[in-house]
């Protein structure tokens, strides 16, 4: 019975790798503080600094977890990089909206969890 027993909280231990991973509140709030972040650049004098630190930590804690969503985050601070890089307002108000998608993508992966 004893062995039985063991058994069964080994599958449950190592079958837990193969079901959706629980929600993760860390990794939800940097998604917030991202968005918010990124919905205040002001594509008048576009600064994407403090949004490219954010992305990264987002995208680093998110590969580090094996997050399903750590390519989608990935390309989320990659997109900002180039954001950072400079360009028209037309450039920043076009890559917000794509952040945006990047961002919404991701939470509504998560929402279920």
């Amino acid at each position: 019975m004893k062995q039985l027993s063991a058994a069964i909280v080994l599958v449950l231990i190592t079958g837990c790798g193969l079901l959706p991973r629980a929600h993760d509140p860390v990794l939800f709030g940097q998604l917030v503080t991202v968005d918010i972040t990124i919905k205040k650049v002001d594509c008048d004098r576009p600064d994407w600094k403090t949004a490219l630190i954010q992305t990264q930590h987002l995208a680093q804690y998110a590969n580090w977890r094996q997050d399903p969503q750590a390519t989608n985050l990935d390309g989320l601070h990659h997109h900002v990089e180039r954001m950072n890089a400079g360009g028209s307002k037309t450039f920043c108000e076009l890559g917000k909206k794509t952040a945006a998608g990047r961002i919404s993508a991701a939470r509504t992966a998560w929402e279920g969890r």
